[in-house]
């Protein structure tokens, strides 16, 4: 049974990471790419007959006479795993819209052997089927204790799992294959703290700098997740490395504004945040 008010809330909420709406070609085979990327990614609804606009969504209206049940059906068909799903037409606001229910699958769901998630109301494959586990957060940082402390706690209050390299047992791992072994998540923070000092060759000036393995670990998640997964929280006046674009380093101010601006980079790539728990 489809709960058309929480589907009406998540319509009205800016950025919700656990809808897809947009114009949808009804073909089989692309309903279930959708299908198994929220099934993949987080319980969630994909509603056709609205699509999103910068603020919110616009909501259409759908052919009542469309075989949409014959559409899903076939769809499920075409994946590795069957899902579990639930599906109806709903009426909002005067208008028709067919909503599916995804729930988040235990098992990798693939379609032609090939592993989907949603990131921004999209459907994205990923590259070499390597599931992501949206319940984990990675922590790089160096040797400011309270900085790392805090960010766990934050990331731990948001009901998610701070993962932090030597509170992981070795069992005999070198350093690199711990990395490998325990960032199979959807998102990593990157502690950029000042506790190196360093100068380029020319220069008179000693600057402070994070240590070498935040900014090793920061480049090997960059490539490993996608830039879209990986922020930087940056404490002071630390000197960040330049001639990079795309990445996102977040101030870490004492009002604790970072926290709001680091739960939207995890929100906009299908976090499941309820903002309200940011404090």
């Amino acid at each position: 049974m489809i709960d058309v008010k929480e589907v009406s809330r998540l319509l009205k909420t800016e950025g919700p990471s656990n809808i897809i709406c947009r114009e949808f070609e009804l073909k089989p085979k692309s309903i279930a790419m959708y299908i198994a990327a929220m099934a993949n990614t987080t319980e969630g609804y994909i509603i056709v007959g609205a699509t999103k606009e910068e603020k919110g969504f616009r909501l259409n209206n759908i052919s009542r006479t469309f075989n949409f049940k014959g559409v899903i059906e076939a769809a499920i068909r075409l994946l590795s795993n069957n899902p579990k799903v639930e599906y109806e037409t709903i009426f909002i606001e005067g208008k028709h819209l067919f909503a599916v229910r995804v729930y988040k699958s235990p098992k990798e769901i693939l379609l032609d052997g090939k592993l989907y998630v949603v990131e921004n109301n999209e459907a994205v494959k990923i590259d070499g089927g390597r599931i992501m586990d949206m319940t984990k957060v990675f922590i790089v940082h160096g040797h400011d204790n309270a900085a790392k402390q805090e960010t766990a706690r934050f990331i731990e209050r948001l009901g998610l799992n701070a993962i932090i390299l030597h509170e992981q047992v070795n069992q005999g791992k070198t350093i690199i294959e711990k990395i490998e072994e325990n960032t199979n998540v959807g998102f990593a923070i990157v502690l950029y703290t000042p506790c190196d000092l360093g100068k380029a060759k020319d220069d008179l000036d000693l600057k402070d700098r994070a240590r070498q393995n935040v900014i090793f670990e920061h480049g090997y998640l960059t490539g490993k997740l996608g830039r879209q997964r990986v922020s930087a929280l940056v404490k002071g006046n630390v000197e960040k490395p330049n001639d990079i674009s795309g990445v996102v380093y977040i101030d870490m101010d004492n009002g604790g504004g970072w926290k709001v601006s680091l739960a939207r980079e995890m929100k906009s790539v299908g976090y499941d945040i309820d903002m309200n728990k940011i404090s």
